[in-house]
């Protein structure tokens, strides 16, 4: 069977027009017991998380469709909150990040769609994972695209691209030993380039959140062609004021794979830390790219929440950018971005 790169298959820019955006309905698991490590686990409160979900799909509803992946147990609560304008679909999953377990949607030459299904295996230490593994499969069957099956493991929130062949990433997640510990760093490279059509992978050290051992969806993304979106770090007492300015080091020193430099906007994090006695800071390049809109959180910080927005708005200046407070989100591992996954119009 040829990859996706032997058919002309490439992994559009999230800024890339789309037909829909996949979701998962939060539901309270029946073991916890795998998250007791991640400390912002025990503060989740489903209920809440629910109604965010929801918000956050009728936001996005408002520039695309969005679809909404929900347990059959869940069904009823799932139509009560969400929006009319919502899609339904009903399947059985582990947990509700859409952005990880969910398929990476590919176009080809002919704007075809294509969808890769990574192996998921809970992040390396979350169970149950099971059903989750199913849901890029079911993503797309329902999208009807050529399917394509991948035996690494990779989640969508540790990859960003431009869609002409640069992608992003950090070391701490696709080399740490707990996704893919019999492959080399090399072979890691060898196949995002065949399944997603990338040219130049450049390597980020670090990220910021200890749940998923540092997706590059919480620190840098990019905007357009050579733009690049990234977290900073002015207060050089903060545990983290090392770590992201050796990654906007490595950002401004690299090239695209077309050998052209990068233009490195900065975004300051959030220094409200939402946990007692956790390190773990906000980010705002958490935020989900729509149709003619801009999905991003903030977290009830006057200051960085205003100048987060502020240059967000000035980078897609085309697209309407709407804040929704992402504590509640936080508070169960991740943000907007995470919790959604876009399917680029084809034809």
């Amino acid at each position: 069977m040829t990859d996706p790169k032997q058919q002309n298959f490439f992994m559009p820019p999230e800024w890339y027009p789309h037909k829909c955006c996949w979701m998962q309905w939060p539901h309270e698991f029946d073991n916890k017991n795998s998250y007791k490590e991640i400390e912002s686990w025990s503060h989740f409160n489903f209920e809440k998380g629910r109604y965010k979900w929801a918000e956050v799909a009728k936001a996005i509803s408002n520039f695309e469709n969005v679809n909404m992946i929900v347990n059959p147990q869940d069904i009823e609560i799932a139509k009560k909150l969400l929006d009319k304008s919502i899609n339904i679909y009903e399947f059985q999953n582990d947990d509700c990040w859409a952005r990880d377990s969910g398929a990476t949607f590919l176009l080809n030459d002919k704007k075809k769609l294509g969808g890769v299904d990574w192996e998921f295996n809970g992040w390396g230490k979350f169970t149950p994972h099971d059903s989750d593994n199913k849901i890029a499969k079911f993503m797309i069957d329902k999208s009807s695209a050529t399917y394509f099956k991948s035996q690494m493991v990779l989640e969508g929130g540790s990859i960003h691209v431009d869609g002409i062949g640069t992608l992003i990433t950090t070391e701490q997640c696709l080399l740490n030993k707990n996704r893919n510990p019999k492959l080399t760093k090399e072979e890691i490279e060898e196949n995002i380039k065949k399944y997603l059509n990338i040219e130049k992978i450049i390597w980020l050290k670090h990220g910021i959140d200890e749940g998923t051992d540092g997706h590059i969806d919480n620190i840098a993304c990019f905007a357009d062609e050579r733009k690049v979106l990234a977290l900073s770090c002015s207060d050089k007492q903060d545990p983290f004021y090392e770590k992201l300015n050796e990654n906007l080091e490595i950002l401004k020193t690299s090239v695209d794979a077309k050998g052209r430099s990068l233009e490195v906007i900065e975004i300051e994090m959030s220094y409200k830390r939402l946990i007692p006695n956790d390190d773990e800071p906000s980010s705002y390049i958490n935020f989900y790219i729509a149709n003619n809109g801009i999905i991003m959180p903030s977290f009830d910080d006057e200051k960085a929440d205003k100048n987060a927005q502020k240059i967000i708005q000035s980078v897609f200046p085309d697209r309407k950018v709407i804040a929704i407070n992402g504590i509640d989100i936080s508070l169960g591992g991740g943000n907007i971005h995470c919790i959604t996954q876009q399917q680029p119009l084809s034809l």
